[in-house]
Formats: structure tokens, sequence, C-alpha cells
């Protein structure tokens, strides 16, 4: 059991985009993975806390990119914890290529939720003395972002099944995916984001139907505030905040470059 949990990962096929690069959705992806696996090492697992009755909840993310890795390139993902306020488990990730450089920040905040009234617990009721022990100083960074008031760019879901995870809601990497896919290709094939802010508001079920909408930020042309929220009175379920920088900054493959 440790304080630091490292894994080695190589960037797979399934996991890059067109220009051979390691997916938005993906980076949230291997952060899920990596933090669930150090709570299981830690005995805080969702699957055994579920036993109680309770699940672990994604409330917030803030991830910073200066590089996407690329297809088949090895990377190291390290990841530590540090509860806050008997009400947050803090938890901080790190991207690193195979000279030690840091390609990719996320630092996140989680909750415990009671799983039959859907509502959050304090970490107390869960988790014991040293389980909430401070070892390490995470900063609590989160930004304010501000909510879509004047939709530039639309476009609408419907909740599949396949879109949901163990906590039987929509997985946050779905959320990501579907509010950058608000944004129009003419931008989305010229720009990566490099910025991410994200709040996780409420759940959806299965079959219900969302929407997902965008707008420029009125201080820069590369920054956009998302919303998803659900079509039928649902309200507000998560809102992000973007900033994106031009694809000619990044270092695509050769191979891929050339076939463009």
């Amino acid at each position: 059991m440790t304080d630091i949990f490292t894994r080695t990962l190589k960037v797979r096929l399934s996991e890059v985009d067109p220009w051979a690069l390691l997916k938005v959705q993906s980076i949230f992806d291997w952060f899920q993975d990596i933090g669930c696996e150090h709570a299981a090492e830690l005995g805080i697992s969702a699957a055994e806390l579920l036993v109680r009755n309770y699940t672990w909840v994604l409330l917030k993310y803030q991830v910073r990119v200066t590089r996407y890795p690329s297809w088949n390139e090895e990377v190291t993902l390290t990841s530590w914890r540090a509860p806050l306020n008997d009400l947050y488990d803090l938890r901080e990730f790190r991207v690193t290529d195979a000279s030690g450089e840091t390609l990719i920040t996320g630092n996140s905040a989680w909750v415990i939720m009671d799983f039959n009234t859907r509502k959050p617990t304090r970490l107390s009721r869960c988790l014991t003395q040293a389980q909430r022990s401070e070892k390490g100083l995470i900063p609590d960074s989160f930004e304010r972002i501000l909510p879509v008031k004047n939709p530039q760019h639309t476009t609408d879901f419907r909740v599949r099944i396949s879109d949901l995870d163990f906590n039987r809601h929509v997985n946050n990497s779905i959320y990501i995916g579907w509010a950058l896919e608000a944004l129009p290709e003419s931008f989305l094939s010229r720009h990566l984001p490099t910025e991410l802010e994200v709040r996780f508001v409420r759940e959806i079920a299965r079959g219900r139907a969302v929407l997902s909408e965008a707008q420029r930020e009125d201080t820069s042309e590369r920054a956009f505030l998302h919303r998803i929220s659900g079509k039928d009175g649902e309200g507000e379920l998560m809102r992000m905040r973007t900033v994106w920088q031009p694809m000619e900054r990044f270092d695509i493959p050769s191979q891929i470059r050339s076939l463009g």
C-alpha cells in the first residue's frame, strides 16, 4: 500500500484521435482507471463501498495539457489523494513521458454518495481515520465556471446503455465527449484543448434526451463555455470551460501528418 500510485501505459490504437494523439476522453478514462486501482489498494474502492450502499462520485475536474502523447508512446501515469474537510477526496494526476517531462496534469474532487438516496455523505461515515488522514497536500484550485447564457453551437444526444458506468449513471468521460461535440468541425479539426475545467451537477437516466451547448467566451477567441442539460426538465447536468490551441502547436506523428 502506498500514498503514490504509478502505472506505465502505452497509448493504444483505440485511445487515439484521427491525428494519432491521445483522445481528450481517453485522458479522463485513464484518470478514472488509475484512481480506481489506487482506491482498491487502499481498501476504499467503489466495490468495497457498495457493500455498504455507498459509492464514489466525481464532482470536479481541472486538467492541463502541455503535449498529447501519441499512438504507441509509453508514458507513466501517477496519482495520489488527500481528503479535505470530511467532504471531498481530492485526487491529483500526472502523465509524464519517457524523459520525465510532464505532459498532462489533473486535479479532481470526489464525494461519497449514498447509493439509495443518491445524496452525498461525509467521508467519516465510510472511511477510517487512517484513510482520512492528510498524507499529502493537494491545492483546492478549482475555478468558478460561468454558465452558458447565449449558446452559439448546439447538438443533442440520447443516453445509451453503453454510456452508463458502474454507478448506473452517465460516465464522466461521456459528458466530456458530448460537450466537445457541440463545437463546429471546422474548429475541432484545427484545434485541441489544453485547459479543461469541469463541474458535474446531476445524473440522468438511460433513454433521456440531452442537449449540448457551447458559446465562445467574451475574453478569448480560443476559450469556450459548455453546458450539458436534460431536454425533459432535468436541468443542468454539467458545465465546462475549455481553452484551445491550434493543431500546428502539437507534435503530430509524421506518418499521420503526411496523410493530410
